[in-house]
C-alpha cells in the first residue's frame, strides 16, 4: 500500500495532479489488514481522504491474488456510475501496470434499467405508440441493432415510454423468448458472471436478498461505500408499499370495457366476461377497506400507525384471491406468442405482489414488522397508502449479510459518534469489527466559521420561529446567496420561508413546493440564490466552489418520534431496558448534523460558514455531542463576530 499510495507512488505515475494524504495510506493498509484476516472493517473517512481508491485497490488486489469476487454497494445509481467511469479505469491500469494482473467489472442495474426486445416489438405491432413517440424510438432501433448492453441511461426516452419496453420479471421467459441471444438484460447476466468485481447500489443489493440471492452472483468480499444509509434502504427493500390508485387500476386492467386492459389476447368469451366481472366487483371492494382505512388517520396527521390485524380487509384478499385463480385459468386461453401476453403476465405477477403485501398488512402476523398508512397531503379520497417494513435490522443483517462474506467493509463521512462505531455495528448487527476513523486533511478552523445562536428561543417556543428567521436572513444577506438551508420538517419550511422571503433580496428554491432535483438545478443555475431542504438535502448533494457560501441548520435534525418506523424502534428499545433517547434519537441526529455540516466543504479551497439555529447545541448536556462530531472550527455566537471572522477568513485564504 505504501507503494502505491506514497508521495511519489504508483498513483502518482497513473493520476497527474495526484497530492499524498497520509489519511488515504492508513485507510488502504487498515483495509488490507481486514481483508487478510478475513475481518469486517468500519471506517469512517472524512471528506477529502480519497476514500474510493483507498478501498478499490487493497479490495483488488487482494481478490485478484486470492480469486475471490468482489461486490461493491454504494448509495445511488450517480455514485455507481461515477465508479464505473471515473475511479475503477484507474484502479485497473494501476494494477496492470505495476503489478501485471487485470481484473474485470461490471455494472449491475434492477432489471428495469433494462429494455426488453421482445416487449418492444408486441407494443410497435399492436400500436401502443403514437407517431410522435414512434421518431423518439429511433435511437432504440440502433441500438438493439448493435446487439450489446445497453440501459436506460443510454437512452434519452421518456419515462411512460420506457414503461412500455422495459424489463419486467414476471413475464420474461428466456428459454422460449427468441431475442434471448441479444437481450441486453442476459448479456449483462453473463458478463456479470466472468466479472471480478460488481458494482451496484445498496438498493440491488437488498433486492438480491429479498428474492432469494438469485439475482447477482454469489461474491466473496462485500464493500458498502456511503454506509450510513444502509439501514433505511434494507428496512425499504423488505417493507411494503401498497397504494389505493396503484391497486384499483391494476385490477382495471383485467376488464374488457377499460382501455389498455391486458386481456385482448384471450380468445374465449366466457373467460373475458368472467374476468370482468370479477374486476368489477373486486374494485369497490378496494375502495371501500382503502376508505375505512383512511378514516383511521386523523384530520391533521399524514400517518397513523396501525398495531392490530384489519378485518375489514379480509373480504378483500379472499376477493383478489378468486381473482388470482381465475388468471391462472386463464393464462392457458391466451397464446403464448401473441402480442398482449407479455402485458398479462407482466400484470397477472403485480397482481400476484400487491395481494402478499395486502395480506401482510391485514392479517400483521410479524412481530419484527411496524404497519401504518400515509396519505398525501391533498387526498380525499385516493391516495392512501398502506406500508410496512421491518423494525429491527440487525438480526437480518447478521444473517443474510455478515455470514455470506469473508470480509465487509463499511466506508462513510458520517459513521460514528466522537470515534465510537457501537451505534452503527449495533443497528447492522455487526458483532466483531475493527474501526478506523480519519480526520479530514482539510483545514477546518481556516475554512469554517461555526455560527452557534445560543440566545435564541428554544424551538418549541412559539417565539422561535420568527427570531430564528430574523437570524437566518440577517446571515444570507451578509453572505450574499448562495446558501443551503436544512429543515427537519416541510411545515417548518414553510413557515420560515414565508417569514425571510420579505427580508432578503435573493430567489428562494424551496423542496415544499418543488421536486428535490428540479430544486437543485434552478439554484445551481440562479447565482446568489437560496436552497431550502428537508430529508434528502442533508447528505448526497454536492455544492463545491463558491457555490455554497453558507449551510444553515435551523434545528437539530431529531427523527419525528411519532412516525410509526421511530416509534416502533424506540418502544422496541423500552421492552429491552434501554433509554431510546441516547441510545437511538442522539446518535441518529448527530450522524444527520454531521451530513448536513459536510455539505459545505468539498475541497480545500472551500471558505464558508455553517450557523445552527438551534440554542440546544450549546444549552443542552447533549449538545457537545454534535459539536465533538464535527472538525474543530472558529465558533462565534453573534452576528457581527460572524461578519468578522468571514471578512478574515476571506482575506487570509
Amino acid at each position: 500500500m505504501n507503494e502505491i499510495f506514497n508521495e511519489h507512488g504508483f498513483l502518482s505515475d497513473v493520476i497527474p495532479s495526484y497530492e499524498f494524504r497520509r489519511e488515504q495510506l492508513h485507510m488502504a493498509e487498515f483495509i488490507l489488514e481486514c481483508l487478510v484476516n478475513c475481518e469486517n472493517g468500519i471506517i469512517e473517512a472524512g471528506t477529502g481522504t480519497g476514500k474510493t481508491l483507498a478501498y478499490l485497490l487493497p479490495v483488488v488486489l487482494h481478490a485478484v491474488e486470492n480469486d475471490k469476487r468482489i461486490a461493491v454497494s454504494t448509495e445511488t445509481k450517480t455514485l455507481q456510475k461515477q465508479l464505473f467511469e471515473k475511479d475503477l479505469p484507474v484502479a485497473r491500469e494501476l494494477v496492470k501496470k505495476f503489478f501485471n494482473m487485470d481484473f474485470s467489472y461490471s455494472l449491475c442495474l434492477g432489471s428495469s434499467n433494462y429494455p426488453c426486445r421482445k416487449r418492444f416489438e408486441a407494443a410497435l405491432k399492436t400500436g401502443r405508440f403514437q407517431p410522435g413517440e414512434l421518431k423518439k424510438l429511433e435511437p432504440l432501433h440502433e441500438l438493439f441493432g448493435k446487439k450489446r448492453i445497453f440501459t436506460f441511461f443510454d437512452l434519452s426516452v421518456p419515462g411512460y415510454i420506457w414503461q412500455e419496453i422495459n424489463r419486467e420479471g414476471d413475464s420474461c421467459n428466456s428459454y422460449k423468448c427468441p431475442f434471448v441471444s441479444v437481450c441486453p438484460y442476459q448479456m449483462a447476466r453473463k458478463e456479470w458472471n466472468q466479472s471480478n468485481l460488481l458494482v451496484m447500489n445498496h438498493y440491488l443489493f437488498f433486492t438480491n436478498i429479498a428474492s432469494g440471492k438469485t439475482y447477482l452472483p454469489q461474491c466473496e468480499i462485500a464493500v458498502f461505500d456511503e454506509a450510513h444509509s444502509l439501514e433505511d434502504v434494507a428496512a425499504s427493500q423488505f417493507g411494503f408499499s401498497l397504494g389505493y390508485e396503484e391497486l384499483k387500476d391494476l385490477i382495471q386492467l383485467f376488464r374488457e370495457d377499460r382501455k389498455g386492459n391486458v386481456i385482448k389476447g384471450i380468445d374465449d368469451d366466457e373467460t373475458v366476461s368472467s374476468l370482468t366481472a370479477m374486476a368489477r366487483k373486486t374494485v369497490p371492494e378496494v375502495t371501500a377497506f382503502f376508505e375505512k382505512m383512511r378514516e383511521q388517520v386523523p384530520g391533521d396527521k399524514m400517518y397513523q400507525r396501525i398495531r392490530e390485524a384489519q378485518p375489514a380487509g379480509k373480504a378483500l384478499v379472499e376477493l383478489l384471491q378468486d381473482l388470482m385463480v381465475l388468471l391462472a385459468d386463464s393464462e392457458k386461453k391466451i397464446d403464448e406468442d401473441h402480442p398482449q401476453r407479455m402485458e398479462f403476465d407482466i400484470a397477472r405477477g403485480k397482481l400476484f405482489t400487491s395481494l402478499e403485501q395486502l395480506s401482510l398488512f391485514v392479517y400483521q402476523k410479524s412481530e419484527n414488522y411496524v404497519y401504518w398508512i400515509e396519505r398525501e397531503s391533498e387526498a380525499v379520497l385516493g391516495d392512501i397508502v398502506l406500508r410496512g417494513q421491518p423494525v429491527d435490522m440487525a438480526e437480518l443483517f447478521q444473517r443474510e449479510v455478515l455470514s455470506s462474506f469473508d470480509s465487509s467493509v463499511f466506508v462513510s463521512a458520517t459513521l460514528s459518534i466522537g470515534g465510537d462505531f457501537s451505534y452503527i455495528a449495533g443497528r447492522l448487527g455487526i458483532e466483531s469489527y475493527r474501526g478506523l476513523s480519519l480526520q479530514s486533511s482539510f483545514d477546518y478552523r481556516k475554512q469554517v466559521v461555526l455560527f452557534v445562536a445560543k440566545d435564541l428561543p428554544d424551538p418549541a417556543n412559539g417565539m422561535y420561529a420568527a427570531k430564528a428567521s430574523e437570524e437566518a436572513a440577517g446571515i444570507i444577506n451578509h453572505l450574499q446567496g448562495n446558501c443551503l438551508m436544512l429543515f427537519t420538517s416541510y411545515k417548518a419550511m414553510r413557515e420560515v420561508k414565508a417569514i425571510i422571503s420579505g427580508s432578503i433580496e435573493y430567489p428562494i428554491y424551496s423542496q415544499d413546493v418543488l421536486a428535490s432535483t428540479d430544486a437543485f438545478d434552478r439554484y445551481v443555475n440562479d447565482r446568489n440564490s437560496v436552497l431550502m431542504g428537508s430529508s434528502s438535502f442533508w447528505q448526497g448533494i454536492d455544492l463545491p466552489g463558491d457555490l455554497l457560501r453558507g449551510v444553515i441548520v435551523m434545528k437539530l435534525p431529531f427523527a419525528v418520534p411519532d412516525s410509526p418506523p421511530v416509534e416502533a424502534k424506540i418502544e422496541r428499545l423500552q421492552s429491552q431496558g434501554k433509554n431510546p433517547f441516547s441510545s437511538l434519537q442522539i446518535p441518529e441526529a448527530v450522524i444527520r448534523f454531521k451530513q448536513g455540516f459536510g455539505r459545505l466543504i468539498r475541497s480545500s479551497n472551500d471558505r464558508g460558514v455553517v450557523a445552527v439555529l438551534d440554542s440546544r447545541i450549546a444549552s443542552k448536556s447533549y449538545g457537545r455531542l454534535f459539536l465533538k462530531a464535527i472538525p474543530e472550527c472558529r465558533i462565534v455566537h453573534t452576528l457581527s463576530e460572524l461578519k468578522d471572522a468571514y471578512s478574515d477568513m476571506k482575506s487570509t485564504g
